[in-house]
């Protein structure tokens, strides 16, 4: 099915036509449709000084969401974006009084451009203003006064893929242990001259762990 003309390409037909003189067929073919086309635009800007019928009734039935539907619908996903398409039609017949279909509803969510995508998770512990703030009483400090400290692990989980290809209707599966294996752990110190303190440990980092790394690698370190 041929897509509608656009309203810019409505408005080139007429300039072809009336500017440049060109004829119907050479029109046809710069817009790319159909000869029938060209003269249906020509015909409503001679009947309405505009290049659509502004009495034309919409052809099929009208959308079951309205505008507001669909804004609250992007709004409900930004918020929340692991809904299930039963928990938001549950949503918009609770808060719109809308009842719709699920099929209907994953038409509309193609519609709007959305799809489902693996997480990206964001820590939500994330403060814009409060970082804002320390950099406005700290920006101040010399940057080789700072040092980072984290904490890292790894197991035989760490680097199996979340993600596979399989064929249309087969399931994804790869044979892989379920067994993590040993637990290791990395506690680094980090200053604008690289790493100056690392700890590599069987097992989690525990709050003693933490202190004793502190005290004896860095702290330490500093004094000496």
């Amino acid at each position: 099915m041929t897509p509608p003309l656009s309203d810019q390409m409505r408005d080139r037909i007429v300039h072809w036509r009336y500017t440049e003189n060109r004829s119907a067929a050479e029109i046809k073919d710069l817009a790319g449709c159909s000869l029938s086309t060209v003269y249906n635009v020509l015909d409503c800007h001679r009947r309405y000084n505009q290049t659509s019928n502004p009495y034309a009734r919409t052809q099929g039935r009208s959308r079951a969401l309205t505008m507001e539907d669909l804004n609250f619908l992007s709004a409900l996903i930004d918020a929340n974006p692991t809904l299930y398409l039963d928990e938001i039609q549950e949503r918009l017949s609770d808060v719109r009084d809308v009842e719709v279909s699920l099929p209907t509803l994953s038409r509309t969510l193609r519609r709007l451009a959305t799809s489902q995508k693996k997480i990206a998770k964001t820590a939500a512990e994330r403060d814009e203003l409060l970082r804002a703030t320390w950099q406005a009483a700290h920006g101040s400090i010399p940057m080789e006064y700072f040092m980072f400290l984290d904490e890292s692990s790894m197991d035989n989980h760490t680097n199996q893929r979340r993600r596979g290809w399989a064929g249309e209707g087969r399931a994804c599966v790869r044979r892989d242990t379920f067994i993590r294996g040993t637990r290791y752990s990395v506690l680094p110190a980090l200053t604008c001259d690289g790493i100056i303190a690392l700890d590599i440990f069987e097992g989690s980092v525990t709050k003693e762990h933490f202190l004793n790394f502190v005290c004896e690698q860095i702290v330490s370190c500093s004094l000496s």
